[in-house]
């Protein structure tokens, strides 16, 4: 401690400065995270394939292009890549449209800490792809909050007039820890 200053002031003001310095770390470390998960999010490059897994380079675009949209909670990317007919069976358990989505994302309900795609099979027709998989993330508001969450997904993607559109969207919670 330096002489002259009281003790309780010295604890005082080192007390402040390691708060500060806390705050500034949390924000960074989100940062970091938030910047993290959208490059694992937008990236289809960097999802996780099964082997012999291979991604149809439009659907991996399109995915690319959700993440990014999904991060920024830019609903006129969201929309771009969700049919106006998308619906989606929810984690909760309730089937919900396009509409419904965005606007939970506009409350931040879809942002994470951590997030993971793996993808364990897809099949390619003419006019419909389906993606299946895994993803692992932490919710930061909502449901499992703060908790590690494992939820399987099937994505059927459709061929429209606007180029390849997720239709319909499973998810469901299958492990919290």
């Amino acid at each position: 401690m330096p002489e002259g200053i009281k003790p309780s002031l010295f604890a005082a003001k080192v007390h402040r400065r390691t708060r500060l310095a806390l705050v500034w770390e949390r924000k960074r470390m989100r940062k970091s995270i938030t910047l993290l998960a959208a490059i694992l999010v937008a990236s289809p490059a960097l999802a996780q394939l099964a082997p012999g897994v291979r991604m149809p380079p439009e659907i991996g675009a399109a995915y690319g292009r959700l993440g990014k949209a999904m991060m920024a909670h830019d609903a006129a990317g969201v929309r771009a890549v969700w049919a106006e007919d998308f619906v989606v069976n929810s984690p909760d358990n309730s089937v919900i449209g396009r509409e419904e989505v965005i606007s939970i994302m506009e409350q931040d309900f879809l942002d994470y800490q951590d997030f993971h795609k793996h993808i364990s099979f897809v099949a390619e027709k003419p006019e419909v792809t389906v993606v299946m998989g895994h993803d692992t993330m932490i919710p930061i508001k909502g449901p499992g909050a703060g908790k590690r969450i494992m939820r399987p997904f099937t994505d059927i993607w459709a061929k429209r007039k606007a180029g390849w559109q997720l239709i319909a969207r499973q998810a469901t919670i299958a492990a919290v820890h």
